[in-house]
């Protein structure tokens, strides 16, 4: 379903290009006093955005833009990438796996743009909402602007041909984002596109425009100057690192100004359509008076506040984060880490394990001894941990439900996985035995008896 950047102010998602369904626009978002909170995972902020229903203004994100590319999904793939680019030093061969790398960096860059630009702030996990032919279309793009210069150059001249291409520069920015969002090559082509979506946002477009080419320019400068003081590998390495990493932010950057200027421009973010208008009008409601009182000093009220409704209802995500926070900040560990098990528990019920880890992980680093309100949910974290790579949360998950629940039925399964975990990332031979051995007394299951003695077989300790 093709979505469009312009449009009259005003409308819904027809506005933009979309089939008229009969829908209405949903609710207006959570005041941005939410996103300033995710900013940083350590501080509860003391300025916060006052405009109520209003995505933070970018200006206001700038760190978090900047420091987009390491976060989440997007760390992984910028590292794949970059080392992928290695295979370009095969002869022949190598100028098609630069092509392919490249590509496929721009594939995830696209899909870094309308994530955010639909209000999802963490970076994607894959591109299966961008296919192939949207890349392609860019390079077609990017031909035509050159071809279109070369030729005001050769027919009018020097000065001609510098207004082309100034022009081109500052309408580039809307150009992608319309071809993110629509993929119309067509559309993307037509000035007037661009030109519309300059005079809906404003002169911020203008920060935008002059920040995009702070970032690329940041970018290409460090990677060029460590390529010149690292080996050539590695400098050539670095020189790719920083690429892909001005590319991912930038797109970040520009999926951002279309979310934050979505009612200007009739678009309406993904994340905003499945809302519940009569519970998320509370929330707001309520977040927007969390705001006044963190604003004006009274953390307390705040967290008073926030406790009375979360107790007295079901409430949002968003709102179980914020009084997370809040109580992170108060010090109280019982009451956090009671309402952990309780906001740990809602998001596995939502699907939403990425963050479900992070809070897990949080969790146990203030309490060893924290679990999930479902054992069910402690196994799925720490097999999800595991194929992760995060082998550390999922031992410690494990040996917490293990300290909390030893008599469980599966008890001795999660000894079993625990010592693995022991002896294959660690080398704590002596602790994964002594797992194995507790595991193995209260193992009633025939199968289980035969794996757990096979794992500690290698284990035990040979009479001299």
């Amino acid at each position: 379903m093709g979505r469009r950047l312009g449009g009259t102010r005003g409308k819904s998602r027809n506005a933009i290009g979309l089939p008229d369904h009969g829908g209405t626009r949903a609710a207006a978002p959570l005041p941005a006093l939410m996103q300033r909170f995710r900013c940083d995972k350590d501080d509860v902020p003391m300025s916060i955005s006052s405009h109520r229903g209003a995505p933070a203004p970018f200006w206001q994100r700038l760190r978090p833009i900047t420091l987009y590319p390491v976060r989440g999904g997007a760390l992984p793939t910028l590292i794949v990438l970059t080392l992928c680019s290695l295979l370009a030093l095969i002869p022949v061969l190598g100028l098609i796996v630069a092509l392919l790398v490249w590509l496929a960096a721009y594939k995830y860059a696209f899909e870094i743009l309308r994530a955010t630009a639909d209000g999802r702030m963490d970076p994607p996990e894959s591109v299966i909402g961008v296919d192939d032919g949207v890349v392609w279309r860019l390079i077609a793009l990017q031909f035509i602007y050159i071809v279109v210069t070369v030729l005001a150059l050769a027919f009018g001249g020097p000065v001609i041909g510098l207004l082309t291409l100034v022009v081109i520069v500052f309408l580039q920015p809307g150009c992608v984002m319309s071809l993110a969002i629509d993929g119309s090559l067509s559309r993307a082509l037509n000035p007037a596109t661009s030109l519309g979506i300059v005079a809906r946002v404003g002169w911020p477009y203008l920060a935008v425009f002059a920040l995009l080419f702070v970032i690329q320019a940041s970018a290409l400068t460090a990677g060029a100057w460590l390529s010149k003081v690292m080996p050539p590998v590695i400098g050539d390495l670095m020189l790719t690192l920083f690429s892909f990493w001005g590319l991912f932010a930038a797109f970040h950057l520009m999926g951002y100004l279309v979310y934050q200027y979505h009612d200007a421009l009739g678009y309406e973010p993904d994340s905003h359509r499945h809302r519940l208008p009569a519970q998320h009008d509370r929330d707001g409601e309520l977040l927007a008076r969390v705001e006044e009182l963190v604003r004006d000093g009274n953390n307390d009220a705040a967290l008073e506040l926030m406790r009375g409704e979360v107790r007295s209802r079901a409430v949002s995500l968003d709102t179980h984060e914020l009084y997370h926070r809040l109580l992170r900040q108060s010090g109280d560990m019982v009451e956090r880490s009671e309402h952990a098990r309780q906001y740990l528990n809602l998001l596995m019920l939502e699907n939403q394990d990425r963050r479900a880890l992070g809070l897990l992980r949080e969790s146990l680093d203030a309490d060893p001894d924290f679990t999930p309100m479902q054992s069910e949910h402690g196994e799925r974290l720490a097999e999800r941990a595991r194929q992760s790579g995060q082998s550390q949360l999922a031992l410690d998950t494990l040996r917490a439900m293990l300290r909390g629940q030893p008599r469980h039925p599966a008890a001795p399964r999660w000894g079993l996985e625990a010592a693995l975990l022991l002896v294959d990332r660690f080398g704590r031979d002596d602790e994964a035995r002594e797992l194995l051995e507790q595991a193995l007394s209260r193992c009633e299951d025939p199968t289980l008896q035969e794996k757990l003695e096979a794992a500690l077989k290698p284990l035990r300790v040979t009479p001299a």
